[in-house]
């Protein structure tokens, strides 16, 4: 609920917002940042500040912690040191120099011959006090303006020990723990001692204006039947308010966790759906604050992937579009999980064709990105003769048959498009290449450049096809068509060599334990002779 208005011109001294301000110190580092949230520049004590800076300080505070942390600062509002001297004993709030809050327990009162009546007076001396405290007087420095209103301070006796005190001051709607607190506190630290007391807030008869706020406090008095000590008193009711403080705000935290953990729930749900429109590199860059929305490219060396499906058109054709539709989306989704877990960089889906890349925004070098990309054709290839027999025992009598082409070279890679909407892909020659390069496929082959084998060549055995020309690149490209991973070149007689190692191994480790056994044996029977002897 907001709790200040949009034309409100009440304004209040500097000091005032500087005391508010220091209350934030019993909050500790919370308190700054409460303080930062408000935006609070340096406050001139002497010049007059919108009312609203004091209004979202309380407004935090209880949304964060409730009430009980605004009580706790009403309560501690002139607890600082110094605050009797620049406050309670201002001479303004004197009648005709007769009492002021110094003398008004003696002012015409013999000590040992004082009655609960006597007390009962100055109680109501008191109230005197605060009632002329609240409103000021002629000639004292002012520390509220509002337009057709006034801070002020009133007071009824409604039954003997029972007073309703009614103060008008700048506080919003809600934040009535605040005076109820300073109210509170300035009634226990003067007659704590005599009288017991209890303070409730009348809600319902609270007036809420543009210029000035009304609260409405029931102040019920019970006379102790022996004096107390009123600093142990006094202090004794700022420290449980301090414990119902600190609860709140172990509760506000536990609040704020619930709220931050909902929030960062809801954050990777929406992080995981975005992730799956941009590349997850990217998406995870965003989130981490490491990559920006920037229109800028820079040229890199990276290794680029096509695929597509052979005869897809004819095949589209003949399947039902349900049937085409969970074909094409399983192919998808496997070739992904393979591209994923080989750090490919997914660029985009186009119809059947697949288009991602390795060099860019993570890299592991030229080389490691070349073999990578090979690696992953691979598992791709032999992934798809799976499905192949999957998808025929199914009822797709030809099932799909991608080809792959492979390129490494120099692109432009990076955010482009508008400032409205952006794509992070990869453009230049060497992509047309291996665009080109698959084009050129056979179905269940991968076809690669020069570039791309000479990083891999220990990897595959690859046969060498016509070089093509293509328009834009001025070296001719060579064209290699792999065949088959490479095999193991352990020979023959390094097998025979490993096996006999390891049986030798074996039969040593055998006779060591037998060894352990006999000792083991000795000693038992060595023992069992000593025990017959």
């Amino acid at each position: 609920m907001k709790n200040y208005v949009r034309d409100d011109t009440t304004t209040i001294k500097g000091n005032i917002v500087i005391s508010s301000i220091n209350q934030l110190l019993l909050l500790g580092e919370v308190g700054k940042n409460i303080r930062n949230e408000v935006n609070i520049q340096e406050i001139d004590p002497e010049k007059w500040y919108p009312r609203v800076i004091r209004g979202k300080i309380h407004q935090k505070i209880v949304e964060r912690f409730g009430e009980k942390a605004l009580y706790y600062l009403g309560l501690e509002q002139f607890n600082f040191a110094g605050v009797e001297e620049n406050f309670f004993f201002l001479p303004h709030v004197n009648f005709k120099n007769q009492f002021t809050f110094k003398n008004f327990k003696t002012y015409g009162f013999k000590k040992k011959q004082r009655s609960i009546s006597d007390h009962r007076k100055i109680r109501n001396r008191l109230f005197e006090l605060l009632r002329k405290l609240h409103m000021g007087s002629k000639g004292s420095t002012n520390t509220i303006i509002a337009k057709k209103d006034q801070a002020k301070g009133e007071f009824k006796i409604v039954e003997t020990d029972t007073i309703i005190y009614k103060l008008t001051n700048a506080v919003y709607r809600g934040h009535h723990e605040f005076n109820r607190g300073s109210i509170y506190n300035q009634i226990v630290r003067w007659i704590g001692d005599e009288w017991q007391v209890k303070v409730s807030n009348l809600e319902e008869q609270n007036e809420y204006r543009e210029g000035l706020t009304t609260n409405v406090f029931k102040c019920e008095f019970t006379f102790r039947k022996r004096k107390e000590k009123l600093a142990e008193i006094h202090n004794s009711i700022r420290a449980n308010a301090k414990d119902d403080f600190l609860k709140s705000v172990i509760n506000g935290s536990e609040k704020q966790r619930k709220i931050a953990v909902e929030q960062s729930k809801k954050l990777s749900l929406l992080s995981e759906k975005i992730g799956k429109y941009i590349p997850p590199q990217i998406q995870k860059g965003l989130f981490k604050g490491e990559y920006d929305t920037e229109i800028k490219t820079r040229r890199k060396k990276c290794t680029i992937f096509f695929s597509d499906i052979k005869n897809f058109t004819s095949i589209s054709e003949v399947l039902q579009p349900e049937d085409l539709t969970n074909y094409l989306n399983e192919y998808f989704s496997e070739m992904t999980k393979i591209a994923l877990n080989h750090g490919a960089t997914i660029d985009k889906y186009i119809g059947d064709a697949v288009m991602l890349f390795f060099g860019d925004p993570i890299s592991k070098g030229e080389r490691e990105d070349a073999r990578a990309c090979v690696e992953m054709s691979l598992k791709m290839q032999e992934r798809m003769k799976d499905l192949r027999k999957k998808w025929k025992a199914s009822g797709f009598y030809e099932p799909f048959e991608i080809r792959i082409g492979i390129n490494t070279g120099y692109c432009n890679v990076g955010n482009f498009g508008s400032s409205q909407r952006l794509t992070y892909t990869i453009i230049g020659g060497e992509v047309n290449v291996a665009a080109r390069l698959e084009s050129a496929g056979d179905a269940n082959k991968i076809l690669m450049s020069y570039e791309t084998y000479a990083h891999a060549m220990d990897m595959i055995e690859v046969k060498e096809l016509e070089a093509i020309k293509m328009k834009g690149i001025r070296r001719e490209v060579k064209v290699f068509e792999v065949v088959q991973r490479k095999k193991s070149k352990i020979s023959k007689l390094k097998k025979t060599t490993i096996a006999k190692n390891l049986t030798n191994n074996k039969v040593t480790t055998i006779n060591r334990k037998l060894d352990e056994i006999n000792k083991k044996i000795s000693s038992l029977k060595k023992l069992i002779d000593d025990l017959n002897n």
